[in-house]
């Protein structure tokens, strides 16, 4: 992206942060900063990977800045939950991995990650739980994504365009890092609109058909079929919400059929992009094979993914028993292959063995299990959101990418406010919010109350909208 319509985006940026200020207050206004410099900067990428002092470029100083400030907010909540327990299992294996293989570059990175993937959960929980009844800190976390997709804009009407496969298809992307990391960032938006409690059914639709376009014009195919479940449970579930009673089975049965319609029609549509699916079900089990034996049509499965996944699988099956249980250590991969894996799964089998891998699994499986126990309006919802992750991480590695990790910690930190709103029977389910309240800040609480011509203040004017309790 050419530099002048970076400083237009930026632009942009600034005076979005200008309109924003009066509600830039408390846990929402950090989220929304957290977000949105995260993204500005990297569009900057031609610039902010640079090495700046002790070989650390700008992006990575911005990214302890933003992992620091979540821990602080959070800190006082860090241990206070049973639901984020399994995190720590897979810090602990992270370390373990990293100690017995003295790789501490690697293992300090990941454990940044972690680290920034908890206190962003938390402060997204924390944020929610202030506005309850409200969804102004949804449509405010938004306003983050309203400059990525003003990039993505400008790249498709100035043709500013990377040919990204073999097949001369273009991924519009404004000029980020990497098409599948800018796909990530669109999965949040999408997520953030598909759990957000204050924007009705029909602009919900809108606003994901938007995003879903956005997708589209990236050019990633894995995340077009990862915002699958997302989509479908936004068609289904909340279109019978719309329905009068008695009739939100037929109308669910109905738009279940309408999305496998649409599905049908976007699948003959990419039919020359998901060829290779079609080749990889068919196979089963005869592609698993030593990376010698790969032909020539076999190579280029998926981008050559396949390729990849087995060199991966029998680098970590001819190690010796050690590296077997605890891997070759966090982020190890860096030094032995020359891509990254293309699917986590296999990749921490590689770096923190499998005991790792399974205490991971064992974290997906605990934060979507809370899914399902989480309020009965917005559980299927994080049902497909988690779904929508773990079919992510079959292509691709959000694990590895900050934008990755801010994804799931939005999924997870819906997920905890969810699950706790429907066991604490309180106007706010967070014990910080109890004591002290936030509210974000109106315009009319920023201008200063004159005197009256008595001399004496007039009397701050309260709120009278009712707040109903979580259920």
């Amino acid at each position: 992206m050419p530099l002048p319509l970076l400083v237009v985006g930026t632009g942009i940026w600034l005076v979005l942060v200008w309109i924003l200020l009066p509600r830039l207050r408390g846990p929402a206004a950090l989220l929304f900063m957290v977000l949105s410099a995260r993204y500005l900067v990297t569009f900057y990428h031609d610039y902010t990977t640079r090495p700046l002092f002790g070989g650390q470029s700008l992006n990575s100083f911005i990214t302890l800045g933003i992992t620091a400030a979540c821990l602080f907010y959070s800190r006082r909540d860090l241990i206070r939950y049973r639901a984020i327990l399994p995190v720590y299992g897979v810090i602990v294996a992270l370390l373990v991995s990293g100690l017995l293989n003295m790789d501490f570059t690697g293992t300090l990175n990941a454990l940044i990650r972690q680290f920034l993937f908890l206190g962003l959960m938390i402060l997204v929980a924390t944020a929610i739980d202030a506005e309850p009844n409200d969804g102004s800190v949804s449509r405010l976390m938004l306003a983050a994504f309203v400059v990525p997709l003003c990039y993505q804009l400008m790249s498709v009407v100035f043709r500013l365009g990377k040919a990204s496969e073999s097949d001369g298809s273009i991924s519009y992307m404004g000029g980020y890092v990497h098409e599948g990391v800018f796909s990530i960032l669109l999965l949040t938006a999408l997520t953030i609109i598909a759990l957000s409690g204050g924007l009705t059914w029909k602009r919900r639709t809108v606003y994901m058909a938007v995003i879903f376009a956005a997708l589209f014009l990236a050019n990633y195919r894995t995340s077009v079929i990862a915002a699958a479940p997302i989509l479908l449970m936004h068609i289904v579930f909340g279109s019978a919400n719309t329905a009068r009673a008695g009739l939100a089975n037929y109308v669910r049965a109905g738009a279940f059929m309408l999305a496998v319609i649409f599905g049908a029609l976007m699948a003959v549509l990419l039919s020359q992009r998901m060829a290779d699916l079609g080749t990889l079900l068919t196979s089963g089990g005869g592609l698993i094979k030593p990376p010698s034996e790969f032909g020539t049509e076999d190579r280029g499965l998926l981008s050559g993914r396949i390729l990849i996944w087995s060199d991966y699988i029998y680098t970590t099956l001819r190690s010796d028993v050690s590296h077997l249980i605890f891997g070759f250590g966090p982020d190890s991969w860096q030094q032995v292959f020359s891509i990254y894996a293309h699917n986590v799964y296999i990749s921490y089998i590689y770096e923190i063995g499998f005991v790792g891998t399974a205490l991971f699994l064992y974290m997906l499986g605990h934060f979507l299990w809370l899914a399902f126990s989480a309020r009965p309006d917005k559980r299927w919802y994080l049902v497909g959101a988690h779904l929508c992750y773990g079919v992510l991480c079959l292509g691709t590695m959000p694990t590895f990418s900050i934008e990755g990790v801010l994804f799931y910690a939005v999924i997870c930190g819906y997920t905890l406010y969810y699950y706790l709103a429907e066991r604490v029977q309180s106007k706010h389910v967070m014990p910080r919010n109890n004591v002290r309240p936030f509210r974000l800040a109106r315009a009319r609480s920023l201008r200063r109350p004159r005197g009256l011509p008595d001399g004496t203040r007039p009397v701050a004017p309260t709120n009278a909208r009712k707040r109903t309790p979580v259920r």
